[in-house]
């Protein structure tokens, strides 16, 4: 189950990572990300996305640790 997990959070936190990068160009370029809500809302942040690879790199390394080792 900790393989799997680990597996899943390295792959989750490697594709927030690349669409915190992206959103960031976005924003470098003066491009207005999608909004969300009504009536307009607000944009999307890329620190969303680099907030979520952070909580999933960190799935990986703590499954990882429990996983037994053979």
């Amino acid at each position: 189950m900790e393989k799997q997990l680990s597996t899943l959070g390295y792959w989750l936190g490697l594709i927030c990572t690349v669409l915190a990068l992206i959103f960031r160009g976005f924003t470098v370029l003066n491009i207005i990300p999608p909004l969300i809500g009504v009536h307009g809302g607000s944009a999307i942040s890329h620190l969303s996305f680099f907030h979520g690879a952070v909580l999933f790199f960190l799935l990986t390394i703590a499954s990882w640790c429990r996983a037994p080792k053979s």
